[in-house]
């Protein structure tokens, strides 16, 4: 379900910039790659979530590991690095994002987030 979710909106993130596809984009190659692996990174950060339990919500608690949130924190600033700093850029063939283009990354890579939310409620109210 949730490998599903993250496939299907990485692939729409790097058919946003792509040229031609379903959604007529006006970016290179490696703005599409790079806006589709920021999406899948960012997916699986917000999946950390999503794997603390397959029954009780993500934000039960969500504050409570500190080493996860320290954790999340550096792989968001290591993503950005990445994608943002120009030696990296060569370095992974990436193009820097501008800020609307994080923000479309982050929406679509917390559907993660909130379809496992709605898959777990869905269950809860099953069970009674």
């Amino acid at each position: 379900w949730v490998g599903g979710i993250m496939a299907v909106v990485t692939l729409f993130a790097l058919d946003l910039r792509l040229p031609g596809g379903l959604i007529e984009g006006d970016g290179t190659l490696t703005e599409a790659r790079t806006m589709a692996f920021t999406t899948l990174v960012l997916a699986q950060l917000f999946n950390v979530f999503n794997a603390r339990s397959d029954r009780v919500s993500a934000f039960h608690g969500l504050f409570t590991n500190r080493i996860l949130w320290g954790a999340i924190a550096l792989s968001v600033v290591l993503q950005v690095a990445v994608v943002q700093v120009g030696f990296l850029n060569d370095a992974f063939d990436t193009a820097p994002l501008g800020l609307g283009d994080w923000l479309i990354c982050t929406a679509l890579a917390s559907l993660v987030l909130w379809a496992d939310e709605a898959k777990k409620l869905l269950e809860r109210l099953r069970r009674g």
